[in-house]
């Protein structure tokens, strides 16, 4: 039996958010995901929007919901809500938000990381920080902030007795587990580039 407001993942992208999306619809809850004009709108620290499309959801996950600022301002909000951090083995992840978010990876437009490697150490410390906050902030409400491994092969077992909802027949959602052909897609993507740089540097004169 339901017995909260609404249900916001607040963790990072690259950790399982679209299988987290999918179980939410599964579970018979309207689900609110990816929104670029909200996440550029909250980067800004405008959340006026943001709120507003929120009353109309029951389930939130990705950006703008990753807002290192928003989940405070959610909890006020939104009173007697849920929050979900979802974590996931820094290598892996860094590798796979590195494959994603890099300029030779599958990200496009305002989702790209220029200077990826400049910014990686960055990047990590960010995350490590932005995830103790969470807990920080929550860690005399355990009964409201759910700390789960999907990447690892959570499911179920820990969504449901958190929301408090029955286990559905249907096998816990998986989505997303590209990681080799992440790897690979960015890999093809760094090989010409360099072949380009080579071909552009070597070629003879006129050609």
């Amino acid at each position: 039996m339901r017995h909260w407001n609404k249900v916001f993942e607040v963790g990072s992208a690259k950790t399982g958010t679209s299988s987290l999306g999918k179980a939410f619809a599964i579970l018979g809850l309207k689900c609110k995901g990816w929104d670029k004009k909200l996440h550029l709108q909250c980067a800004e620290g405008d959340f006026r929007e943001t709120l507003e499309v929120a009353e109309q959801f029951d389930a939130f996950r990705d950006a703008p919901w990753h807002n290192h600022r928003l989940y405070r301002i959610l909890d006020k909000k939104f009173p007697h809500s849920k929050f979900i951090l979802l974590e996931r083995n820094m290598r892996d992840w860094i590798r796979s938000h590195e494959n994603y978010f890099s300029a030779e990876g599958l990200a496009k437009g305002d989702s790209l990381i220029h200077n990826y490697q400049d910014k990686k150490h960055e990047i990590i410390e960010g995350r490590i920080k932005k995830y103790e906050e969470i807990k920080e902030y929550f860690k005399d409400r355990p009964n409201d902030l759910l700390v789960m491994n999907i990447c690892a092969g959570e499911g179920w077992e820990k969504l449901c007795p958190f929301l408090g909802l029955p286990l559905p027949r249907e096998k816990f959602p998986h989505l997303n587990r590209t990681r080799k052909r992440e790897i690979l897609h960015a890999k093809i993507a760094r090989s010409l580039k360099s072949f380009k740089n080579y071909f552009l540097t070597h070629a003879p004169s006129g050609f």
